[in-house]
């Protein structure tokens, strides 16, 4: 092989390399139920059924101030970005506004809305509402974390 051919051989290897699927950290996805002043336990539970492209969680009842934890490998590289998961929530005060919300995708816009986790999406659902909370970092480089609100509870029964 010439130097010529060797040198574009090379090339060509490193840009197969680049493109090759290499999975990212393993992502992790946690509910969090701190709904609370209730006077009835069953007003206070959160139901869910979560899925992902290839998995259905099913549903499943978090309890006033307990959560679930799903740890998972991503695909992080075009065109198989397709690592996703997809919730319904229902509690004692109502339902999201939207039937269907996404809590994790490997879509770089939805990751970084989780914060500086990045491949770590919290969400939590208190009386007033369902929030995401996303994680930042203080001055000193410290966890913290800021819940902002993305839907009211509302009544669709």
């Amino acid at each position: 092989m010439g130097r010529n051919q060797t040198w574009w051989f090379f090339m060509a290897a490193i840009v197969v390399a680049t493109l090759l699927p290499s999975p990212t950290k393993a992502g992790r996805l946690e509910l969090k139920n701190e709904i609370s002043g209730v006077s009835g336990v069953r007003k206070s539970r959160l139901s869910v059924r979560c899925w992902s492209n290839e998995n259905d969680l099913g549903w499943d009842v978090i309890k006033p101030m307990k959560s679930r934890v799903w740890k998972f490998t991503t695909m992080n590289m075009w065109p198989f970005q397709k690592t996703e998961f997809r919730c319904q929530f229902r509690s004692g005060f109502g339902t999201t506004s939207q039937d269907v919300v996404t809590v994790f995708s490997v879509q770089s816009g939805f990751r970084r809305e989780c914060g500086d986790g990045r491949d770590e999406c919290i969400w939590v659902s208190k009386r007033d509402g369902f929030y995401q909370r996303r994680v930042v970092r203080d001055e000193g480089s410290r966890k913290e974390f800021v819940d902002v609100l993305k839907s009211k509870w509302v009544w669709k029964w």
